[in-house]
């Protein structure tokens, strides 16, 4: 668990394009280290033989890889798909509760919670990314101003001034707002599954070693080159959809900020 908590800190802190880099510098390592070591301790014949076998198995192994690297989108997209709902519903839970607030008699009472729905949606838009980035929901900033915000709505909704026709809206608008927020909480805990990872990452190390035994016939391989890019720039959108609050391209919180926003200058 700590292993997986630091590697996925340190996805998280690196940019993408550096990710591809170093993807990319790897498995050219890997393709030069294997076409040098069949290359020198090989004879002619027997590196003739071997990249024929090589060149054949190659089309199975890259089929297998671009299987692996499509099941691992699918899997990541949705949940960046998932989330980005829950962003959205979030953010309309909060419209709704917000045009309820304005609709208490009691203006005071009614400044009083939009105050407080404003402060929450505000630190849910704007302070919670770094926490569900790393996917630690337990104590995301925004939850304090959520318990306090339920807390003021209930004891007004309850109480002796709200009028006994607006409880019930108000409280279950006030559920929607924290059905909501849980779960875009939850959806940051989603990832790539371990056993997929380490499956889509043996499969393009043995692309690469295999791209490497192919090519021991060419002095100068453009092929080795082309065959390194692909696995390292599939490999780096996987890993950029597997952590959906993490990245330019997973989910993004522009509706919750245009409304944090919109609560702003009311």
């Amino acid at each position: 668990m700590v292993a997986f908590r630091t590697v996925r800190d340190l996805f998280i802190s690196l940019p993408l394009w550096l990710i591809a880099v170093a993807l990319f510098a790897f498995f050219l390592g890997v393709t030069s280290l294997v076409r040098v070591v069949v290359t020198k301790r090989c004879s002619e014949q027997s590196r003739e033989g071997l990249a024929d076998e090589a060149t054949r198995l190659l089309t199975g192994l890259a089929a297998t890889f671009a299987f692996f690297v499509g099941f691992a989108i699918t899997v990541t997209w949705g949940a960046v798909a998932v989330g980005q709902a829950a962003v959205e519903q979030q953010s309309s839970a909060i419209q709704q509760m917000n045009w309820s607030i304005n609709n208490i008699p009691d203006k005071e009472e009614s400044a009083i919670l939009r105050e407080k729905l404003k402060l929450y949606a505000t630190t849910a838009a704007y302070e919670d990314t770094d926490d569900l980035a790393r996917g630690e929901t337990g104590n995301l900033p925004s939850a304090i101003p959520l318990d306090r915000f339920q807390d003021a709505l209930h004891t007004y909704a309850f109480g002796p001034k709200a009028p006994k026709a607006e409880v019930s809206s108000l409280v279950s608008a006030a559920a929607t707002v924290g059905a909501t927020a849980a779960a875009v909480s939850a959806v940051a805990h989603r990832t790539l599954p371990d056993l997929l990872a380490v499956l889509l990452l043996v499969t393009a190390l043995l692309v690469a070693a295999v791209v490497g035994v192919s090519t021991v016939r060419s002095r100068h391989s453009v092929l080795l080159l082309v065959w390194c890019i692909i696995p390292a720039l599939s490999i780096t959108v996987v890993i950029a959809l597997a952590f959906p609050f993490a990245s330019g391209i997973g989910v993004d919180l522009a509706p919750l900020q245009t409304v944090a926003q919109q609560l702003a200058f009311h």
